[in-house]
C-alpha cells in the first residue's frame, strides 16, 4: 500500500487526505490509487517487452468502470467471464478486439452477445460448449475465433479454492485430448481455432507452478504442430501473487524471464490476464464509526 500513507496522524491516498474526501462525498467509499494500478501495470508490460503480447486485464478483479478506464487508456484489454463485465469492458473503452471471454459456465446468450461484439476470442473449456458456440455462431452467419482452455494436470501451490489447473478442477480440457479435441474441432465449419490457453490458479507465490505448466504448454504446441494443426496464439492466463503478510512474492521481471526463456522462439502472439497483481494493492474502503455499542464481554464499532 505505498501510496496510502499516514503523515501528521492523517491517512493520506496519493496526495489527497482521506478525510477531506469523505467530507466532500460522504461515506462509505472505495478509494483507489491510480498511481498504483499504473505502475503495476507498466512493470508488467515491461517486464514482457520485446514479444507480441496483450495485457487483457481480468474484470472479475475489480470491475469498477473508472479502474477499467484507467487501463484501457494505458493500452490493456479486458479479460471478462460475463456479459455484465463485457458491457462494462466496451463502456469503459476497451476495444472490442482486445477483449476475451472465459470462464467454464457461458450462457448462450452471452455467446451470442460475444461474436455479436466481434470479440478477439473466446476460450472454451469443455467440448459440449464448443458444439454449442458451432450452433450459435452458425444461426449467426459468423466463424467463432476460440482458444481451447488447456488443463495442464499442474499445481499451483495456492489456496485450493483458487486452484484451477489440476486433473480433478473444473477447468480446462484435459491436456492428454488436446490433439483429439482440435481434430474434431476441425471439422466444426463455424469454429477456428487459433490458439490455446492455460490459467492454473490465483495468487502464486512461487514461479515454479508456471515451469511446470510452461513447459507443458510448449510442448503440446510443438506435438500439435507436428500434427499439422496451426497455433498462432497463447493466452498465459494471470496468477501473479502479491504480498498480504510481508514475505516476497515472484517480481514481474522474474516473471517475465520465465515467459521469455519459455515461448520466445514459440512464434505465437501471448495474451495475459492479470487481476488482483494489477488492483490488488490499489484501494481501501473507508467508513464512518456512527455508534459504539458496549458489550457485555466487548465493545461494537458500528460502522
Amino acid at each position: 500500500m505505498d501510496y496510502f500513507k499516514y503523515k501528521n496522524g492523517a491517512l493520506f491516498a496519493e496526495d489527497v487526505t482521506v478525510s477531506k474526501i469523505a467530507e466532500e462525498i460522504g461515506t462509505p467509499f472505495y478509494c483507489y490509487s491510480a498511481i498504483t494500478i499504473e505502475n503495476q501495470f507498466s512493470d508488467l508490460k515491461n517486464a514482457l517487452a520485446g514479444l507480441p503480447t496483450t495485457i487483457c486485464y481480468a474484470v472479475k478483479a475489480n470491475s469498477n468502470i473508472a479502474v477499467i478506464k484507467l487501463l484501457a487508456d494505458m493500452g490493456a484489454g479486458a479479460d471478462v467471464v460475463s456479459s455484465g463485465e463485457l458491457t462494462r469492458a466496451l463502456k469503459a473503452g476497451v476495444p472490442a478486439k482486445k477483449i476475451v471471454f472465459s470462464g467454464v459456465g457461458k450462457t448462450a446468450n452471452e455467446l451470442t452477445h460475444a461474436l455479436k461484439e466481434n470479440i478477439l476470442q473466446i476460450n472454451i473449456e469443455s467440448e459440449p460448449e464448443l458444439i454449442a458456440l458451432n450452433e450459435i455462431a452458425g444461426v449467426m452467419n459468423k466463424k467463432a475465433q476460440v482458444a481451447l482452455r488447456i488443463n495442464p494436470d499442474v499445481d499451483a501451490e495456492t489456496h485450493n479454492k483458487i486452484s484451477t489447473g489440476r486433473s480433478e478442477d473444473k477447468f480446462g480440457i484435459e491436456w492428454i485430448h488436446t490433439n483429439d479435441v482440435i481434430s474434431r474441432a476441425k471439422k466444426l465449419k463455424n469454429i477456428e481455432i487459433i490458439g490455446l490457453a492455460m490459467h492454473i490458479g490465483s495468487q502464486l507465490t512461487k514461479l515454479d507452478p508456471f515451469k511446470q505448466a510452461f513447459i507443458r504448454l510448449e510442448q503440446i504446441v510443438k506435438d500439435l504442430r507436428a500434427n499439422g494443426h496451426k497455433i498462432t496464439r497463447l493466452d498465459l492466463g494471470g496468477g501473479l501473487g502479491i504480498s498480504y503478510d510481508g514475505l516476497p512474492a515472484p517480481t514481474p521481471a522474474e516473471y517475465g524471464k520465465l515467459v521469455k526463456a519459455t515461448f520466445k522462439d514459440l512464434n505465437c502472439d501471448l495474451l495475459f490476464e492479470p487481476g488482483r497483481f494489477i488492483v490488488g494493492d490499489s484501494g481501501i474502503l473507508v467508513t464512518q464509526v456512527i455508534y459504539v455499542k458496549n458489550g457485555t464481554t466487548r465493545r461494537f464499532l458500528i460502522l
